[in-house]
Parts: C-alpha cells; structure tokens; sequence
C-alpha cells in the first residue's frame, strides 16, 4: 500500500469510527439536537424524559414524513417538510377530540401555503395515513429538531407530549 492508499484508509476507519460513536449517542438519547432540546426545555422549566421503549417517535415520524421527502431536499426542504408532517401528525389526534380544532389546523396550513391549491389534499392524505397506519401512537408532537450530520443524513429528535396535558 502507499502514502495515498494509507490516508484514504485512515480517512474511511476515521469516518466510521465517528458514525459508530454517533450513532451510539443517538440510540441512547444523548445526539447533539438531544441535547440541545433537553437544555432548551430546561431553560423555560419543562422536564425531559428519555423515551425508554422500543419504538421512538423520531423513528415513527420519519417513517411517516418519508414519503413527501426526497433524496434531492436540502436541509431547509426536509425542515418544512418534517414541520408539515408534524401538523398533520397533530392534526389528526387533536380529530379524535374536537372536529372543529381539526378544521382550523386544515385552515391554518391552507393559509400559510395559499399558491399550494393541492396542499388540504395532501394535509387529508397524511391525515388519513397517521389515522391508518400510526393510530395507536396517541402522543402529541411538541418540538422537533433535525441537525445535519454529513452528506443527506440528519440526526432528528423529537419530544412528545400526551394529549391530556394539554
């Protein structure tokens, strides 16, 4: 091997040393936009609680967003993106309650992309979607963060909140 061949390898054991120790971070709650949520809540007095269960809501929801995202979105895209689905995720437990409440987050996301004419089709389409495929995940999404790691990859957090809390 050479000098070339040696730092090339050296550059590839390095890069996934870092994705090991990351995804570690992650897995156990502790990622950098884990941290970051956690010491903002702190900030305004909210207690954080690690999710301990099997099924992690930051899982569920890119599960759910996955189909409006692209590989081609940049960052900023996958932000709106994540926020659309987190309003329609929302939407669709706060439906279980109050028709009305449902109408008025149809309403405010008509109004907030009004040169999107197909954008209530889409907010029923993933409306209908939670209600089929995530119905027993009854949780609230309070706050989401998605940092970029490297390349198309991104480190999403979530923070969730039961409904009668509200």
């Amino acid at each position: 091997m050479g000098k070339a061949d040696n730092i090339k390898r050296a550059k590839r054991l390095k890069d996934a040393k870092r994705k090991r120790e990351q995804d570690a971070l992650i897995a156990a709650g502790l990622g950098p936009a884990s941290k970051a949520l956690q010491q903002r809540n702190a900030s305004i007095g909210i207690e954080t609680r690690l999710n301990t269960s099997k099924m992690k809501y930051s899982e569920l929801l890119k599960e759910f967003v996955h189909p409006i995202v692209s590989e081609t979105d940049d960052i900023s895209i996958v932000i709106a993106k994540y926020t659309f689905g987190v309003h329609a995720w929302n939407a669709a437990i706060l439906r279980e309650k109050s028709e009305e409440v449902y109408q008025l987050a149809k309403k405010d996301i008509s109004l907030t992309m009004p040169h999107a004419p197909q954008i209530e089709q889409l907010f029923d389409e993933m409306v209908k979607r939670k209600q089929e495929e995530f119905s027993e995940f009854k949780k609230l999404i309070a706050d989401f963060e998605i940092k970029k790691i490297r390349g198309l990859d991104y480190d999403l957090t979530v923070a969730t909140m039961p409904l009668k809390d509200l």
